[in-house]
């Protein structure tokens, strides 16, 4: 096991010894170029032939402070960013794996960053967003100098000796959308630094836009101000909802500086500050916050419980005590007789099927009317008074006499069958 750990450790120090060495400065944008010549390749004109993975020495990710992209149009990968003031270390191991998709062969690059502390930092700065380009277009060197000349020429001629980037940044990784149309660029967000005062031209400028201020952001030709033009010469599309200048109170340098006195009176050490936050250390199961859902569930069922029974006690309060004070007569009588109505239909079903035997006897029998008049009123005799007189067991003429009976349907039967006569000569 100890063999094992002195290996390990001796080939960390290799690696860092073998490394290429860079140097970047504090409060400065600076870019390292990932691309086939640096791992001994050829591009040979294939569309994202190489793949890049950038992190820290033996760690999964890089640290806060350096981002990572990749250029289509380059046909090569960027780390930039800016080392924060005081970072406590003056070395910082990268390693770079590289990918080869044609043959899936693997390299590996080591570099060391060397922070070094920036002579006269900018106390000034100037933030702008550009809505037309991208991130990997600053990188190229032409582009970048034609936006410092025209500070440089125009706006700000006191920064013509210290201007530099102090800051760069995706738009749409600081929040914004991303444009509709997929070949226009997404956006960048930079700060031009300085330790001249502004000029007149930008403390105008900032006067001529301030209304804007309000608006989080532009659309494209939104605004046009007095300067519009050497950007535009140039091809910068600006928001100038986003334009601000930034003076020494409020720069990046300034604040950290009063982190730093923050830091420093509360016994803080900055050296471990940021070795822990550049720091990758795994959670454990036992630190992972836990949520209880028994008060949700509690909560969830007894309110409607509780609701349900004091609707519950109402109404009943509301049914049994104000019961008495309802009286409807007409209801107590139709609910006294309503049991009645099964046994009188069946007693009334008896008297419809003997009187409907008694008239199929008597349709054969001779003198038929006057022998279905005299069942009939024998039938009437054997009713009760009640019954006689219901209107159920009249007909519809409302005549007590009629001859027609009704069935159990509470309608006449149908007349005797009685055989037609056919002439001879049909």
């Amino acid at each position: 096991m100890k063999m094992f750990t002195k290996l390990y450790f001796l080939a960390i120090f290799i690696a860092i010894i073998n490394a290429k060495e860079t140097n970047v400065f504090m409060s400065e944008v600076f870019q390292i170029v990932l691309d086939p010549p640096m791992f001994n390749w050829t591009h040979e004109g294939i569309k994202n032939q190489f793949v890049y993975e950038a992190s820290l020495l033996n760690s999964p990710d890089l640290p806060s402070w350096i981002n990572y992209v990749y250029s289509d149009r380059h046909h090569a990968g960027f780390l930039y960013g800016v080392p924060p003031p005081k970072y406590g270390k003056d070395n910082v191991p990268l390693e770079v794996v590289a990918l080869n998709k044609k043959n899936y062969e693997t390299r590996v690059e080591n570099l060391n960053l060397w922070i070094n502390q920036k002579e006269n930092p900018a106390l000034f700065e100037v933030h702008m967003k550009i809505d037309n380009l991208n991130v990997d277009d600053l990188f190229e060197h032409e582009r970048s100098e034609a936006l410092k000349d025209i500070f440089r020429g125009q706006l700000w001629r006191e920064s013509h000796r210290d201007l530099y980037i102090t800051f760069l940044s995706s738009a749409v990784e600081l929040g914004a959308r991303k444009p509709l149309d997929p070949t226009e660029g997404e956006g960048v967000v930079i700060r031009l630094g300085s330790q001249s005062p502004f000029s007149t031209e930008l403390i105008g400028l900032q006067e001529e836009i301030k209304p804007l201020w309000k608006v989080p952001s532009c659309p494209r030709d939104f605004k046009r101000t007095s300067v519009e033009r050497y950007f535009r010469d140039a091809g910068f599309a600006l928001d100038w909802c986003s334009f601000r200048l930034i003076d020494n109170n409020n720069s990046a340098m300034h604040q950290s500086r009063l982190k730093d006195n923050l830091n420093s009176n509360n016994g803080i050490d900055d050296e471990f500050i940021l070795d822990f936050n550049d720091r990758w250390e795994s959670y454990a199961t036992a630190d992972v916050p836990k949520r209880s859902y028994f008060g949700l569930v509690a909560v969830s069922v007894l309110i409607p419980v509780i609701i349900f029974l004091v609707l519950a006690m109402v109404l009943s309060f509301l049914l049994c005590f104000q019961h008495d004070e309802i009286e409807d007569e007409e209801s107590e009588i139709f609910f006294f007789n309503l049991f009645h109505i099964c046994t009188d239909y069946y007693h009334n079903y008896l008297i419809f099927k003997r009187r409907s035997a008694n008239l199929d006897i008597s349709s054969s029998a001779p003198n038929t009317e006057y022998y279905q008049a005299v069942l009939h009123a024998e039938s009437l005799s054997n009713f009760p008074a009640q019954v006689r007189l219901s209107p159920d067991l009249h007909s519809h003429t409302n005549s007590p006499n009629s001859t027609m009976g009704r069935g159990i349907h509470c309608r006449p039967s149908p007349p005797p069958y009685v055989r037609p006569k056919f002439k001879p000569e049909l």
